[in-house]
């Protein structure tokens, strides 16, 4: 290999060979092929390919001039060196080659050519000439998608506004606006990116992703626009997939033949994907926690926090590969940090029963002597409405078994809410064995009249009706007023019978059916509140989720509804066929005009990937809500995990889905806030235990 160092200013190019005199067999140079670099791989501004028509061995004997006859040409600098075949020389070219590289052609468009003298100095045999020979220029290929990189440009852990979207090269493109600047935004082109996981988006009509113009790179620049849905992580239901063989990810719709005229390469070429790329991220949202082995897969359990950011698991009915399961009374103390402790055992299994944190004797909520009142639930056998007492006591962690001074009425497939002062649980909804129960219930808990055995006693209180008793339901209440607001939308019921009503197809419905009451402080009387005529915007759907949330800007009180389906649980042939789904969350505004009515005024909130049946919710830093989990309408787990942003007013979907490590299909079941994040957990279907991870919020 040799390095050589040009100075020529000739206006025509010409190559002679001198290796001594030779007969009509000499040697003939037939062809030389230009073609600039275009990866920083090459380590030089492109390459010249000499082409022998006989063997040509490269002598470090020989004296070598190269003329490169371009009117702009001054200097440059190259190695020469053997080619991969034993007729072929290369010229590296290092610098000074700007001008002539990148078409290979003069200015008046004609085509360059260059002049090769070599001499043989050792045994001086004279020289030859050759004729001027053109340079042709090596085929145009497109720039290939070599990868795709999504960046979190605001640390969210969510796909949202302005986010970056990066495209890799395996060759330098140019973005090109139209007034040549660069670094700043331009629409690009439209419909080159095309997404493979269906429902995925780069923005929206009205606001859709932009393109950050650029001279060569090999990286390209995306914004995303408004309600951006992305797969980074490869994890989609199959059903979503949109090309054979690919399960998410980025392809392009151009190709050399129509290059797009925004993106071309150093050559003028265009871009494509010779399949479709998978899209990576900087994410990692989720980090396993250890739970003992010994806890089962378990549906239908509760996820209480108890003290120093611990949780109380309890009770549930275990997952069995035979179908063969069974309601348990085993209860575990999770801690984050790995000092678990369990298992303790209610006085009855349960499942689908309520576990409520309330304030012990001193009456003060978020204290030491905190306790967890456990309510209803199915044991296997019927429908139970007593309740016991969890309290961590002088022996340890103990359930007491409550007595009640006045009856209660059987229900599980509940829901609960705290009042205000902290020791009073409502009961709202749910099921009994054959009906479903519409009396809404008062516990008491009356610390100052403990038994003998230093027990509390239990007063229930019937306090209202549903006028559509229901269960799969989501309730709220709201506390920030002297007198309560019980919000309570969807799941599956009817009216005919209330407040009990027939547990069968013909009495019961997918509901929407909102509904609101009053709960008035002193007499505590549940006072229904009439709506107004579109307060049932959402439409129907059970196994939804709602989540109280704050806007500093909007008085009163406001909620997010999100997920559930619309198919009933039991098949009705007579029923018309429910063909909307329900992936478009809501937020709403609950005004009270205080002349008894309320004014219920819903916003679309974004949508999710897919349809989720009964997710798991969390709270989490800055007001913003974690929705996970779930069931799809087949009852196939669904990993996807979105987070609604109170700045935006969007559901956004977290980056990665929930990874819950090792192989197994886990079904999500319960989620609690915990520093700065949440803790879900999960049934594995597979090893048939309870497996926990941890969403770290990154802001």
């Amino acid at each position: 290999m040799r390095l050589h160092r040009l100075r020529f200013l000739s206006l025509s190019c010409f190559l002679t060979l001198l290796i001594g005199c030779q007969s009509d067999d000499r040697i003939k140079l037939i062809h030389a092929r230009i073609s600039p670099a275009e990866t920083p791989v090459e380590e030089c501004q492109g390459r010249i390919v000499l082409t022998f028509d006989q063997s040509l061995p490269l002598d470090t004997n020989q004296q070598i001039n190269i003329d490169f006859p371009h009117p702009d040409f001054t200097a440059g600098e190259f190695e020469l060196s053997s080619g991969p075949r034993d007729n072929e020389w290369t010229i590296k070219l290092l610098s000074g080659f700007e001008d002539l590289l990148p078409r290979g052609e003069l200015p008046d468009g004609s085509r360059a050519s260059l002049k090769l003298d070599i001499v043989q100095l050792q045994n001086d045999l004279g020289s030859t000439s050759f004729p001027p020979i053109l340079l042709t220029m090596s085929p145009q290929e497109p720039a290939a998608l070599t990868g795709a990189r999504w960046v979190d440009t605001d640390g969210s852990s969510t796909v949202n506004k302005e986010d970056l979207l990066i495209l890799e090269w395996d060759r330098y493109v140019s973005v090109e606006p139209g007034d040549n600047s660069i670094g700043v935004t331009t629409p690009g082109p439209r419909d080159l990116v095309q997404l493979a996981v269906k429902g995925d988006r780069l923005g929206t009509a009205d606001d859709p992703e932009v393109w950050i113009t650029s001279g060569p790179s090999l990286e390209s620049q995306i914004i995303l626009g408004d309600s951006p849905i992305l797969t980074v992580d490869g994890n989609a239901d199959p059903d979503r997939y949109q090309f054979e063989g690919s399960s998410s990810g980025i392809a392009l719709s151009s190709t050399s033949i129509i290059p797009s005229r925004d993106l071309i390469t150093t050559r003028g070429a265009g871009v494509s994907s010779p399949k479709v790329i998978d899209l990576t991220g900087d994410c990692a949202p989720w980090s396993e926690i250890s739970i003992p082995a010994e806890i089962k897969a378990l549906e239908d359990c509760t996820l209480t926090p108890i003290l120093f950011n611990q949780f109380l698991v309890t009770g549930g009915r275990t997952l069995r590969r035979s179908g063969v399961s069974s309601v348990v009374n085993e209860a575990w103390i999770i801690d984050p940090l790995g000092d678990h402790q369990g298992p303790f055992f209610m006085n009855h299994p349960r499942k689908g029963h309520t576990a409520t944190r309330i304030a012990g004797p001193d009456q003060l909520p978020d204290n030491m002597d905190d306790m967890v009142l456990i309510h209803g639930g199915w044991d296997g056998n019927k429908v139970r409405s007593d309740s016991e007492l969890f309290r961590i006591g002088i022996n340890g962690p103990e359930f007491i078994p409550l007595e009640n001074t006045t009856s209660t009425t059987p229900r599980f497939e509940h829901t609960s809410h705290v009042l205000n002062d902290g020791q009073s649980v409502l009961l709202v909804g749910g099921r009994l064995e054959g009906q479903l129960n519409g009396i809404l219930e008062l516990l008491k808990i009356d610390f100052d009249s403990e038994t003998e055995a230093n027990v509390p006693t239990l007063r229930t209180e019937q306090i209202g009706e549903l006028g559509f008793p229901r269960h799969q339901h989501a309730s709220l209440l709201f506390k920030d007023t002297e007198n309560p607001l019980l919000f309570v939308y969807g799941g599956y019921g009817g009216s005919l019978g209330a407040p009990y009503v027939n547990f069968t197809a013909e009495h019961c419905r997918v509901l929407s059916a909102p509904e609101v009451f009053r709960i008035q402080k002193g007499t505590e009387i549940a006072r229904p509140l009439l709506l107004n005529s579109d307060a049932d915007l959402p439409g129907p759907r059970r196994g939804l989720v709602m989540m109280s949330w704050k806007h500093s800007e909007i008085p009163g009180h406001s909620a997010l509804l999100t997920s559930g389906t619309r198919k009933p649980p039991i098949p009705d042939p007579f029923a018309p066929l429910q063909t909307n789904s329900c992936r478009t969350g809501y937020l709403v505004e609950l005004k009270d005009n205080g002349r008894g009515r309320i004014v219920l005024e819903w916003a679309p909130a974004g949508r999710t990937a897919v349809e989720t049946f009964r997710p798991c919710t969390a709270s989490l830093p800055g007001g913003r809500i974690l929705i996970v989990g779930g069931t799809d309408s087949g009852g196939s787990p669904v990993n996807d995990a979105t987070i609604f942003d109170p700045v935006t007013g969007n559901l956004e979907r977290v980056c990665q889905s929930v990874d819950f490590g090792p192989k197994g299909v886990v079904i999500t079941q319960r989620a609690l806030p915990l520093w700065g994040g949440a803790v879900i957990l999960g049934a594995d279907t597979q090893n048939l235990s309870s497996r926990a991870v941890r969403f770290n919020a990154s802001r």
